[in-house]
């Protein structure tokens, strides 16, 4: 009887699952909608009955039995503390899969970003986050909790930008920024005293994506304006710093190279490196005593998770290269 391991990468607006054999090899790549509880209406009762479908869905569709995973790593959205934790531990087991690792879905960036294993992934998606695995296998998490640790990027946070900075403009003698009229555009507005009204009334029609609203953003920076410009170096310091701290509390070598990969679709799919740039410059002057190597992650996260379980079933990391091969154009 042949032998499994599963990748989990779920996410805000999109998930993943792997299912490769024991020796590495490729069996099948699902995909599915969002399955973060924090964004799913029925919260973790939802998230319990969505997974379920999807990893036995998958399964099924191979031929395989759930005993026949030997591992699975998942890389959940919306585990960011200990309750959380536990809760989705229960979860999973009640779904049939006994051995398991589950994190954060930011620190499977490490492992699909770098054949070491180790350092800093810094996620621009839907949010934002910082994860960092050092040698002996600590593990930290900065950033990715909202309000409470005041994440300064991921497209939902800037696309508010967008259309706060905008308003600002309109109301607050704020300085006029290439974005207004094409959000002014966007919302079909003819008067500005209809603003509001027309951004609430577009997002409840879903004609209006607050997300998509970054890319208004990249694009008034390719255009020379210095208010997006300014917007995106905030956002650039705001993750340096993060990084730099990061750096700090892992207590990485200053001999041994640190790999910072990049990961989510607003660094993947930047239309201006003016983001990714500062991030770097500001990084490199704050930590000039350390050799950095950055990584834009070009396959899918989830191989960090396949990745992560062969290790651990084979006591060695020598799959890194066949795994992401093989996942590279999904």
């Amino acid at each position: 009887m042949d032998n499994y391991v599963i990748g989990i990468d779920t996410g805000a607006t999109k998930s993943h699952l792997a299912l490769f054999d024991t020796a590495g090899s490729y069996i099948d790549f699902a995909r599915w909608g969002p399955l973060n509880h924090e964004v799913l209406p029925g919260s973790f009762a939802q998230f319990e009955d969505e997974l379920g479908k999807f990893v036995t869905g998958c399964l099924e569709k191979n031929g395989v039995s759930v005993k026949q995973v030997r591992y699975a790593v998942l890389g959940i959205a919306g585990v960011d503390t200990k309750l959380q934790h536990g809760i989705i531990s229960g979860i999973v087991r009640k779904i049939g899969l006994e051995q398991f690792t589950l994190v954060n879905d930011s620190f499977l960036g490490i492992p699909a970003g770098t054949s070491a294993g180790t350092g800093v992934c810094a996620i621009n998606g839907s949010g934002c986050t910082l994860a960092g695995i050092n040698k002996q296998g600590k593990m930290l998490q900065i950033g990715g909790v909202g309000y409470v640790s005041d994440d300064y990027g991921g497209g939902g946070m800037m696309g508010e930008k967008v259309i706060s900075t905008v308003y600002s403009e309109l109301f607050r003698r704020g300085k006029a920024t290439k974005m207004t009229p094409v959000l002014l555009e966007k919302l079909g507005l003819v008067n500005k005293y209809d603003f509001v009204d027309k951004v609430y009334e577009k997002i409840e029609d879903g004609s209006l994506n607050i997300a998509a609203c970054t890319k208004m953003l990249f694009l008034a920076v390719l255009e020379n304006d210095q208010v997006a410009a300014d917007i995106l170096r905030d956002i650039a310091i705001s993750y340096a710093s993060g990084i730099s701290c990061m750096i700090e509390e892992m207590e990485y070598p200053k001999e041994e190279e640190i790999n910072i990969v990049f990961a989510g679709s607003v660094f993947v799919k930047s239309e201006h490196p003016l983001l990714l740039d500062t991030i770097k410059e500001t990084v490199n002057r704050d930590n000039s005593a350390y050799r950095i190597k950055y990584t834009l992650l070009n396959v899918p996260p989830v191989a960090g998770a396949i990745v992560w379980a062969l290790n651990i079933l084979n006591n060695r990391n020598i799959f890194y290269d066949k795994v992401c091969a093989q996942l590279l154009n999904l």
